[in-house]
């Protein structure tokens, strides 16, 4: 468990101070065990937290980071080091508004900083964006917080449904950005410092140049990225490993999750690691093998031994207790939390660690984006045929890819990027052409200062920038607490870096992180092409809850506001199975999630909910 709130206000207003002396006090009497670790120029910080290894303080005069950093060490057996930043380091942080951290080091992080010169807090979210941060502002008076419902126990304010941002989610769940399910709460985005003076919000500034180091910096030799993804992988992962005394990892036997086992086994903190394996019998969905030639190699390969697990996933899990996670600022992704929980008892010393993020950041997908990212930064050389054969490969037919590449690389024509998470069911009722939604704030900054890549660039970055909720469900309440280094900062940055071509090099996908792992993983598993999904099991699920799963969505909040159509969701749900599995993936992503949330959110639990206002 971890969490934060700061309250900022004008301290020339009688009435803001009065209020935020009510809600201060509230805080300390409401929420035993928190600690107030600011209190000067109008604002006041308060953090508590039960696993100092995952999220902790650090203060330097007007500079507070929550959280944790390390430099940007990385070379062969180099693990980056933890990083507390002195006076003068704090200084040069709050004069740039926190740009100096994020050029300078990385980790998961929100940091608080207030500037003399303007007499302005800022607050800055990291570039992972693992650590949730919102904000509300009433009148002269500003609360940034981690924990919805501690922002609702206070009583600062009414709070009411976004339903713009809900109909959006239903079509991309994954995304994040500064809306929330509720109209009068924003979100600080990934690498982005607001600032707030007098007790108000006056601006919103990206920190973060991805884009620029991209356009800037193209690493083009396949064997350089290749050495330092190595380094920047191993360094990652043993420094955020070095926090933590026992970690268990999620090992489903794919490249990602065996990669981290990898780095966690080489790290030289040598922490205990229990790897978690969860199975399934279906046709192409036992992946025991492959976990277990993970855990062999990883150990040849280290010398270090781990503890391995198997769970067969049972499909009468809980999913009724979706309706008692927490009322979070977003509808998490509860569900999918729970088709694959075990029961495990965290403590203060213990984290999961996971390969989310691997098919963004190493690319795992099909198409001629290779080819058109090549052509629109060098043109059509010599070089251009060899990239467009590979290409062609793994995509469209040759004619297709010179087609493409010359079309929308040389002559940058706009193209059709498919963004959105997976096929919508056919129930589902949201215009999609009005679901363009808001730029993240890194594109927004990139496009302000002229930095252009190719738009299949930019589609690469932005599937390498996870939500929050992906990893934490719980926005901090509960013990259990996840970590994905393959989202880390210094990765996204470096496989910004990498063009497409080169992370397809001879028409294999995730080329780079394959090789990059060669003599610390089983030949066998690197080369490994085809990876089993949850279909079998979230079939099994869905067909024994599915009264439950008809309650939730055939009459719900959603199906009342137009958003679904009840008569073909009920028909759908009632077909699902290993036959007809397609609409399994919108129902447990998006659809259960928002339901459930918004019935969390207005008290209720059965199936006759009315729609919210």
């Amino acid at each position: 468990m971890y969490r934060y709130i700061a309250v900022l206000w004008n301290t020339h207003s009688e009435s803001a101070t009065a209020q935020a002396e009510r809600i201060v006090e509230r805080i300390g009497t409401r929420l035993p065990g928190i600690a107030c670790v600011l209190n000067d120029n109008g604002a006041v910080i308060h953090v508590q937290s039960d696993n100092h290894g995952y999220f902790e303080c650090d203060r330097s005069n007007a500079l507070v980071v929550l959280g944790k950093l390390f430099h940007k060490t990385f070379g062969e057996g180099a693990v980056p080091g933890r990083v507390s930043l002195d006076a003068a380091s704090a200084h040069v942080a709050c004069s740039s508004q926190g740009r100096s951290i994020i050029e300078q080091y990385w980790g998961r992080y929100v940091a608080f900083g207030f500037q003399q010169e303007t007499s302005s807090w800022f607050v800055l979210r990291d570039p992972t964006a693992e650590i949730p941060c919102y904000m509300t502002t009433v009148g002269q008076l500003t609360l940034v917080f981690s924990n919805m419902e501690d922002c609702l126990m206070l009583g600062l304010r009414d709070f009411s449904v976004d339903w713009s941002f809900l109909s959006y989610s239903l079509l991309y769940p994954f995304r994040d950005g500064l809306q929330t399910g509720f109209e009068e709460v924003t979100a600080v985005e990934a690498g982005e410092a607001v600032s707030i003076r007098d007790g108000e919000p006056v601006g919103r500034h990206c920190q973060w140049d991805v884009v620029r180091l991209a356009r800037d910096a193209p690493i083009e030799d396949l064997e350089e990225a290749v050495s330092l993804a190595r380094s920047t992988l191993l360094g990652c992962i043993g420094a955020l490993a070095s926090q933590h005394r026992r970690i268990q990892l999620q090992l489903s036997g794919g490249l990602d999750s065996s990669i981290i086992l990898a780095g966690l086994l080489q790290a030289p903190s040598a922490p205990e690691v229990t790897c978690i394996h969860h199975y399934d019998e279906g046709i192409g969905a036992d992946e025991r093998l492959f976990a277990r030639m993970a855990v062999q190699g990883a150990s040849d390969s280290s010398g270090r031994r781990c503890e391995y697990i198997e769970y067969r996933r049972q499909p009468h899990c809980a999913l009724e207790e979706i309706m008692t996670f927490p009322r979070t600022a977003r509808p998490a992704h509860c569900s999918g939390y729970l088709l694959h929980r075990r029961d495990v008892a965290f403590d203060g010393d213990t984290v999961q660690f996971t390969g989310v993020g691997g098919d963004a950041v190493f690319l795992r997908f099909k198409g001629n984006a290779a080819a058109i990212d090549y052509a629109w930064r060098r043109g059509i050389d010599r070089a251009f045929f060899g990239v467009a054969f590979e290409t062609a490969q793994s995509g469209d037919s040759l004619y297709g890819v010179l087609r493409d590449a010359v079309v929308h690389g040389l002559l940058k024509r706009p193209g059709i990027i498919n963004g959105r998470w997976g096929k919508p069911c056919p129930w589902v009722r949201v215009d999609l052409s009005e679901q363009d939604g808001l730029q993240p704030a890194w594109l927004r900054h990139a496009q302000a200062q002229g930095h252009r890549v190719s738009p299949y660039k930019l589609a690469h970055i932005g599937r390498m920038v996870f939500p929050t909720s992906v990893l934490d469900p719980f926005e901090g309440a509960g013990h259990w607490h996840g970590v994905s280094p393959i989202s880390a900062q210094p990765l996204v940055e470096l496989f910004a870096r990498i063009p497409l071509h080169l992370l397809i090099a001879d028409a294999e996908d995730r080329t780079i992180a394959r090789r990059a792992m060669k003599g610390l993983l089983p030949d066998a598993l690197l080369s490994r092409k085809v990876k089993s999904y949850l279909d079998d099991h979230s079939v099994a699920v869905t067909q024994g809850h599915q009264q439950f799963i008809r309650n939730l969505l055939v009459d719900g909040m959603l199906a009342r506001r137009g958003y679904l159509d009840s008569a073909l969701a009920d028909a759908g749900i009632q077909q699902v199975s290993p036959d007809h599995s397609s609409q399994v993936l919108g129902i447990f992503g998006p659809q259960i999630n928002i339901e459930a949330w918004l019935r969390r959110w207005s008290g209720q639990r059965g199936a006759q909910a009315a729609a919210v206002a």
